[in-house]
């Protein structure tokens, strides 16, 4: 009997464990992450609040977030979310800045009152194009088809929106129901590539001196012997910086859930991490050294009014993008790691802006050599697969078993490629002049074969090897069509 009462007490401890570190750590995230995604969802992409719930929150029935209760404010453009009425979040929407999260319904009128206002911004449409006469257009059109299908009766793949840009023009869109081409998505981890884009725009201006140069964090460089005050820019591009942070997902304690889900200071949160390696030598990919860029920005900046019209004013409407938000947090620094919301259009433009080496408009927006150094392989890298807020190479997919496997025609060399969460890519494939773009909720990675998809569109299209004014020459295309 004896065994049975202390069995008994050890499950009633345990159950009393396991609740207690529910709504201690996984209660806050739940609700951060339910409350963050549907005000995104719904107020900057335009869904119906079934569907942010359905589909951007429980798309995998993950159980803890089946725990989260969530209210949606149409007229004052809030949701909150909780667990069994404990640990509340709220996040508001503000126009311009998207949505951000905060613990304190005291400061939702504060977040409105700072939200700035920007000029209306001159409308840039993209040209439009047929698909070239030598392009076979069935097989074209047939991995279009099939990248917006669901690959077999269970839906995982969501594609929401595919552009195909060709020279420059849109030969190719498509889209999912209720959205369209003026809907802002998300890019998650591509706004690390925006971000570089902006850190070219600010180097071309004189804003900042040379990526070898040491980022000006206050924290750091007031500190007597802080050995994270000789971190330069060029480090955080390289994810290199030697910063102590985890960027594990699937780890609802991660730094990176953390610093998007609970921290009210994700800039704050990114710049108090530790050092762990010495910087240059380590590579380690993390949404912790984009923050930080951040927060230089905004320190580079003077004021926040100043710093929160960067975007527009020096990247989005020299290139006519109209529909993108860059959200914050409750301080203002902009989550450069992860919160831009853009039409695919827009998305396919910042693919085209470096596939022009940084020329819009006949205007050198970036630095003459910032795209060659932004795709230039990071030093600690492994096999070169990195460089600048860029990836090199395009990671195979995973099958059943979670193994990576590479399928489909080869990538050309000279790709590069923004990768976000949930399957959102932008590939630039100079050699090809094409930038495709393919944005959708896609969370189970055998679902979508990024690989297989971008290397049979670009098998399609002949190599341009040389270009004579507004004449190029094209290698015979002698690919197989991809079906």
């Amino acid at each position: 009997m004896t065994w049975i009462k202390a069995t008994f007490v050890g499950l009633i401890l345990l159950g009393i464990l396991v609740i207690s570190a529910f709504f201690i750590w996984l209660a806050p995230v739940g609700a951060g992450y339910t409350a963050k995604i549907m005000c995104s969802a719904i107020f900057v992409n335009g869904l119906s609040s079934d569907r942010a719930r359905d589909e951007d929150v429980l798309a995998d029935n993950n159980p803890l977030l089946s725990l989260i209760t969530a209210n949606v404010d149409l007229r004052h453009q809030t949701v909150s979310a909780h667990a069994f009425g404990f640990r509340t979040r709220i996040a508001v929407f503000r126009p311009n800045l998207g949505c951000t999260l905060s613990d304190d319904p005291a400061r939702i009128e504060q977040l409105r009152a700072t939200s700035p206002l920007i000029r209306p911004i001159p409308a840039q449409p993209l040209r439009t194009a047929s698909v070239p006469g030598n392009i076979d257009r069935r097989a074209f059109n047939n991995i279009l088809a099939d990248a917006m299908d669901e690959p077999g009766t269970d839906i995982s793949r969501r594609s929401r929106a595919i552009v195909v840009l060709h020279r420059g023009k849109v030969i190719a869109e498509r889209y999912a129901p209720g959205i369209n081409a003026t809907t802002p998505l998300p890019g998650w981890s591509m706004t690390k590539s925006v971000f570089n884009a902006l850190l070219g725009r600010m180097q071309q201006e004189h804003m900042i001196p040379g990526v070898d140069s040491p980022v000006l964090i206050n924290e750091w460089q007031s500190r007597i012997n802080d050995p994270r005050a000789v971190i330069t820019y060029d480090q955080l591009l390289h994810m290199s910086s030697g910063l102590e942070f985890d960027e594990s997902y699937w780890n609802p304690l991660s730094d990176v859930v953390q610093m998007l889900f609970v921290e009210p200071a994700t800039a704050g949160f990114a710049v108090a991490r530790p050092l762990e390696h010495k910087p240059g030598e380590y590579f380690s990919y993390n949404s912790g050294a984009t923050n930080v860029l951040s927060a230089a920005m905004r320190n580079i900046s003077g004021s926040i009014l100043s710093y929160q019209h960067i975007p527009f004013d020096m990247l989005f409407r020299p290139l006519g993008i109209r529909n993108a938000v860059i959200e914050t947090d409750q301080d203002g620094y902009f989550i450069g790691s992860s919160f831009m919301h853009a039409s695919a259009r827009d998305w396919a433009k910042i693919g085209q802006l470096f596939l022009q080496d940084g020329v819009w408009n006949d205007e050198q927006l970036l630095p003459p050599d910032w795209v060659k150094y932004s795709v230039t392989p990071a030093p600690a890298a492994p096999n070169g697969i990195y460089g600048a807020h860029w990836w090199l190479q395009l990671p195979g997919s995973r099958d059943k078993d979670g193994d990576t496997q590479i399928n489909g025609p080869t990538i050309p060399d000279d790709a590069f490629f923004a990768l976000g969460h949930d399957g959102q890519i932008i590939s630039i494939i100079p050699s090809k002049e094409l930038v495709i773009v393919r944005l959708g909720l896609t969370r189970d990675g055998s679902a979508f074969d990024q690989h297989r998809f971008v290397g049979s569109i670009s098998a399609l299209f002949p190599d341009i090897i040389a270009r004579n004014g507004d004449t190029t020459v094209e290698v015979e295309n002698t690919a197989q069509s991809a079906e």
